[in-house]
């Protein structure tokens, strides 16, 4: 019997490896090369935007989330994901939601 994780062909030490490589990557980069760039021309970061598109991606994972459980259960279409929904799952995406239409919080509409 396989496990999950034989099953991925991770183990801890390719882990660390990779662990090791984007340390490197991230600490060994030509200090020169950043120095030189010219971000003087950039707008400031917009904190209240920024906020806004993460607690949307949030309500947006938490709610594939869900959906995800169904289709791992069994569901291969969406209406069966419709219908295999409990009644509280469907609570909490309207709670998820809080007054946006479903379709706006998972396709990125306004």
């Amino acid at each position: 019997m396989q496990t999950e994780a034989e099953g991925t062909n991770f183990s801890t030490e390719s882990i660390d490896q990779g662990l090791e490589l984007l340390r490197r990557d991230v600490l060994d980069a030509p200090r020169d090369a950043v120095e030189e760039a010219d971000f003087s021309d950039r707008a400031p970061i917009d904190y209240a935007s920024l906020e806004f598109e993460v607690e949307r991606m949030r309500k947006r994972l938490s709610i594939w989330e869900i959906f995800l459980r169904y289709a791992s259960e069994g569901a291969g279409t969406w209406s069966a994901v419709q219908r295999a929904m409990t009644p509280e799952d469907l609570d909490e995406i309207t709670r998820i939601c809080h007054g946006t239409p479903l379709r706006d919080v998972l396709l990125d509409l306004r």
